[in-house]
């Protein structure tokens, strides 16, 4: 039904007007003044317009030119009302941007097929507007596919896109996991809406898609007969459509595109269910191409860690630890922040090895590994240095502080009850360094040095100790 909207302030013509226009389909609004009628045509944006171009505030001339001047979605088809002798007037109005023009008094015959004629006229622009707003949405979610490799991203595009086209309450892609069991994987709502799992034998429209492999049509839900199953679960959903299409590869249904809207009565057009289809579509390679990338990123940042974890106690290994501590020597330096580092390694470990075997001393290493990364900080970095030996770096901790840190290990390491073990009581020695010290510390490798000389010393002095060396 075309919206007419009548800016006209001499009440007769304009009951004369809404007589003719209501027996014959239209839909009409009435602006008693000029300034009203501009304000009507931005909010009520009507097909069509009916101006008295002899308006007491304004001139039909002026507002037919404010109107074309006015940023709209689309123009509406403007007919002047006038009387015989203003054909001049007519012809400046018309330059202005008016479409055509009736004489009072008003032939209803003529003033119809006027009307016709600009709704024709006007339904051609719609769909020239309709085409370009389409071939928008398609580029933007084909840029969208192109230049984002985020699958999240890319499919939140597509269902704001339609959404956008369709005015719809609710669009969202719905991923299939089996015949009773779905996931909503986007909704135009809100990109934080993902994952959320559907019971399929709720949504009959949705397993009617599936079995069909067709679009699927709702209009007025609750009194449909597909939907009689669930008729109490969308009693709420009245005066709405629902619109339903497969996305399918190689004759399976991988999910769907779903839309809901104020459609009752109105229903979906034919052009717009294509171009949702063609949507749909892209919609699956979105998903294949964005996942296929997910993939071998997850697989790169997994090929990442094993290259600088141990694969035994999943601590960092040691070439990990000399990475680390060179970039934190330079830190410190650069800003003269305090490094410290813990070399450590466990006494009489091969005892361990040769009396319970091999494998109870890995799960001994695993848990030593567990129990130094619950006593560190998390900016603390530990590695599993080799065989029984670990090592700690402390970033922007002095000699006393990593010296207590190294005290508190070993103290849990020697208390702790050891799965496999037979009252056996591990103990391990500590060095200890920092940097700035007195002693010549240059760079990282001398503080592993000085660390190391720490340890020994800690072995020498009959083990199970903590010895700090690098005293300012």
């Amino acid at each position: 039904m075309d919206k007419v909207l009548i800016i006209d302030d001499d009440l007769t013509i304009k009951a004369i007007l809404e007589d003719i226009l209501h027996s014959n389909g239209y839909q009409t609004i009435h602006a008693s003044n000029s300034r009203e009628g501009i304000r009507l045509v931005k909010e009520k944006l009507p097909e069509i317009v009916l101006l008295n171009i002899a308006m007491s505030e304004m001139d039909g001339k002026k507002v037919c030119q404010t109107i074309r001047n006015t940023t709209l979605p689309i123009q509406p088809s403007i007919i002047l009302i006038s009387n015989k002798e203003d054909k001049n007037t007519i012809i400046e109005a018309l330059e202005k941007g008016a479409d055509d023009f009736i004489i009072k008094p008003i032939d209803e015959i003529e003033f119809i097929a006027r009307m016709k004629a600009q709704t024709k006229i006007r339904g051609f622009y719609q769909e020239l507007y309709d085409d370009k707003k389409n071939m928008e949405a398609i580029l933007d979610i084909t840029q969208a596919a192109s230049t984002t490799l985020d699958s999240n991203e890319v499919l939140y595009t597509i269902v704001k896109k339609v959404a956008d086209i369709t005015n719809a309450v609710r669009c969202s892609i719905v991923l299939i996991i089996k015949e009773s069991e779905g996931y909503v994987l986007v909704s135009h709502e809100s990109p934080l809406i993902r994952d959320i799992k559907l019971d399929l034998n709720k949504y009959p429209e949705i397993t009617a898609v599936l079995a069909s492999k067709k679009p699927v049509i709702v209009e007025d839900i609750p009194n449909h007969p597909l939907m009689q199953k669930v008729k109490e679960l969308v009693k709420d959903l009245e005066n709405m459509s629902v619109l339903v299409l497969p996305i399918v590869y190689e004759e399976e249904v991988l999910g769907t595109l779903f839309l809901r809207t104020h459609r009752y009565g109105k229903g979906f057009t034919e052009k717009e269910i294509k171009l949702c289809q063609i949507i749909a579509n892209s919609a699956y390679h979105a998903i294949k191409n964005a996942r296929l990338f997910e993939d071998i990123s997850k697989e790169k940042d997994k090929m990442t860690t094993l290259a600088i974890t141990d694969s035994l106690t999943r601590l960092y290994n040691h070439n990990f630890f000399y990475r680390r501590l060179d970039e934190e020597f330079s830190r410190s330096v650069r800003y003269e922040t305090p490094l410290s580092v813990i070399m450590i390694d466990l006494d009489n470990f091969k005892k361990i090895n040769d009396t319970y075997g091999h494998r109870v001393g890995d799960l001994v290493l695993k848990e030593i590994a567990d129990i130094i990364k619950k006593l560190v900080r998390k900016t603390d970095i530990v590695a599993r240095y080799g065989g029984e030996e670990f090592a700690v770096i402390l970033p922007h901790t002095n000699l006393k502080g990593a010296e207590e840190e190294a005290e508190r290990i070993r103290e849990a390491v020697s208390s702790h009850a050891y799965a496999g073990l037979a009252r056996e009581i591990l103990t391990m020695s500590l060095g200890v360094a920092s940097y700035p010290c007195e002693n010549s510390v240059l760079n990282s490798g001398d503080l592993v040095n000085l660390a190391d000389t720490a340890l020994y010393e800690a072995k020498r002095a009959g083990k199970n100790k903590v010895i700090a060396l690098g005293r300012k």
